[in-house]
């Protein structure tokens, strides 16, 4: 590491790199940002989604500046903390919810919840909910296919808290209900707290989740809906709302606010009312700007957008297509029975996929390949979702193509992948 270097950067912060230095951005605008070194690139990183109207647009820092007027921090919570629950939650009447910055305070809240309520510390998750430390201890590669040989060592075993023996924190990972079924039985007297990530919907069926929340239930446990990538994006509420799966808390989090640091923690006023005796609260819960940020989201995605009812819906036809030119491109370039990409729950994320089990297994031929897309100014997720903002109409989809050939092709001679 350099000197001048001061960011502790995580994992996350290095997956961009160009010629093997760490990039550093320096400006967004739409759909696109700039590197420090003058380099544009399509954006489909989004900031990992919270970024889903696009860089410095216009018209929402334009709303933004001018709620800034009335202030940035009240004594209490504000009419516009208010105005913005009753238009998130007009569909669901009876539900309150409670403000964070980030869904993993969220998620941590949901926990302590269904603690007081069950009087059970135990956790079953699917999926990745989150950094604290019963939400991602020996945990899995989440984001990796059911069939991935990648997905199944598990990860943050050290230093971990409140996963022991009377606290467990256990993986559905497969997603049958049987599996389900089986360590609810191995824990029931331990387990409060059923959390699903909603991203890995897209690996099974509505009427599947619907059971397994109901299966939860019965065995005396409250059931956490994690909407964090996904409410605010696919559509205004999110999966569990959209395909009645009835779960007793929703995380939503990332797109509500283009940007800003805001999530929810959605549940009956009943559930909520405990809020206080767990004090689920913290100094810059009731900041104003990410509030004003998300009345300004909200704002600009409730309009028709061309021949789309709304923003949530123009925004899932942009990654349908989005994935629908880099699949093509790859086809072109002679590697598309080794790779390709899908829209995911409507096309407000979509994901690279391989169709060849060799290629799903080796962790630096995919990371080539993500090197590649980014050399040919393309950032997205490799072993990730990847996310489109309103700002994505607007892209040159031949631009985006020819790109896309070209890294395809660079990485197929690089090594060796299109051969045989």
């Amino acid at each position: 590491m350099s000197q001048n270097e001061r960011i502790a950067h995580s994992k996350i912060t290095r997956k961009f790199k160009s010629e093997g230095r760490q990039l550093l951005f320096s400006q967004g605008r739409g759909g696109e940002v700039q590197d420090a070194n003058g380099m544009t690139y399509i954006d489909f990183v989004m900031g990992y989604g919270p970024v889903i109207i696009g860089h410095a647009d216009d018209l929402f820092n334009e709303i933004v500046r001018g709620h800034l007027d009335n202030g940035v921090m009240m004594p209490g919570y504000t009419t516009f903390h208010q105005e913005y629950l009753e238009r998130l939650l007009g569909n669901r009447p009876g539900d309150r919810g409670a403000f964070f910055k980030t869904a993993s305070e969220a998620v941590t809240a949901a926990f302590r919840l269904a603690a007081m309520q069950t009087g059970r510390l135990g956790i079953v998750r699917s999926g990745y909910v989150g950094w604290h430390d019963a939400q991602i201890a020996n945990s899995l590669k989440w984001h990796e296919p059911l069939h991935s040989p990648l997905r199944e060592r598990l990860k943050y075993t050290d230093a971990m808290r409140g996963i022991g023996e009377s606290e467990p924190a256990v993986n559905w990972v497969d997603l049958r209900l049987e599996t389900l079924s089986e360590l609810l039985e191995r824990h029931r007297d331990r387990l409060g707290c059923f959390v699903f990530d909603a991203y890995l919907a897209s690996f099974t069926t509505p009427e599947v989740l619907r059971r397994a929340v109901a299966m939860c239930r019965e065995a005396g446990m409250l059931t956490v809906f994690d909407e964090t990538k996904t409410g605010g994006r696919i559509s205004p509420l999110g999966y569990d709302h959209d395909n009645a799966i009835g779960s007793d808390l929703v995380v939503i989090g990332k797109a509500l606010a283009n940007g800003a640091p805001l999530s929810i923690l959605v549940g009956n006023a009943e559930l909520l009312a405990h809020a206080e005796r767990a004090r689920l609260s913290g100094t810059f819960s009731k900041e104003m700007i990410a509030v004003y940020a998300a009345l300004a989201t909200r704002d600009i995605l409730e309009k028709p957008v061309g021949e789309s009812p709304d923003g949530w819906a123009e925004i899932g036809r942009i990654g349908t297509q989005v994935a629908s030119v880099l699949s093509a491109a790859a086809t072109e370039a002679g590697v598309g029975s080794l790779v390709g990409a899908r829209p995911v729950l409507g096309g407000g994320m979509f994901e690279l996929v391989y169709h060849d089990d060799g290629l799903l297994g080796d962790k630096d031929r995919r990371e080539a390949l993500l090197g590649a897309l980014t050399g040919a100014g393309i950032l997205l997720l490799e072993g990730h979702p990847s996310f489109v903002s309103l700002a994505h109409r607007d892209i040159d989809w031949s631009d985006l193509h020819d790109r896309a050939r070209q890294a395809f092709e660079q990485w197929s001679t690089s090594t060796g992948a299109g051969r045989g």
